[in-house]
């Protein structure tokens, strides 16, 4: 018996250190490495599906009243022109007001009319019209608009950095 208590004690003690490693999270798992995207002028790409989805992420943003969802599909130093505003640049302190008066019209929706998308390798131009509605004073206001979205690829994300809508005559 001597023997085999003297055993015992380095074994429990291997067990305890071999538990207090495999619970600490200290593992030699190597990293995820995720690759870099393809280039939009490569076969296998999904640039033209990433900027469809891109769009609607717009349109859902907008439709959504989230500012600050909104926000972050734009590229830092992006430029916002339109009726209404003249060269905004998305930076200082224009950026937050500008989004922020979307809350000021929480029945304000967008829908997309036609679109033309032209890709320009990591660069795309969206243009067509769309339809932006409102309801005030118990009807329903449309004013249909026309668009241009300059979209530039940044690590993998379509991002807008050039808007501009004025209202279709």
């Amino acid at each position: 018996m001597p023997t085999t208590d003297k055993m015992r004690r380095p074994l429990a003690m291997a067990a305890c250190v071999l538990l207090m490693v495999a619970g600490s999270g200290c593992t030699t798992t190597p990293p995820v490495r995720v690759s870099k995207p393809l280039p939009c002028d490569r076969p296998g790409n999904n640039c033209v599906n990433d900027l469809m989805q891109a769009l609607e992420d717009w349109k859902d943003a907008y439709n959504s009243r989230d500012a600050r969802r909104l926000q972050q599909l734009y590229a830092p130093g992006a430029l916002i022109t339109d009726d209404e505003y003249t060269a905004v640049p998305l930076s200082g302190n224009a950026l937050p007001e500008f989004f922020e008066q979307m809350a000021e019209r929480p029945t304000a929706r967008m829908r997309w009319i036609v679109g033309n998308l032209k890709l320009f390798g990591d660069t795309a131009v969206r243009s067509g019209q769309y339809e932006f509605t409102e309801q005030a004073d118990g009807r329903t206001m449309e004013r249909p608009a026309r668009y241009s979205f300059a979209y530039q690829r940044i690590e993998g994300r379509w991002l807008i950095v050039l808007q501009h809508s004025t209202v279709r005559p």
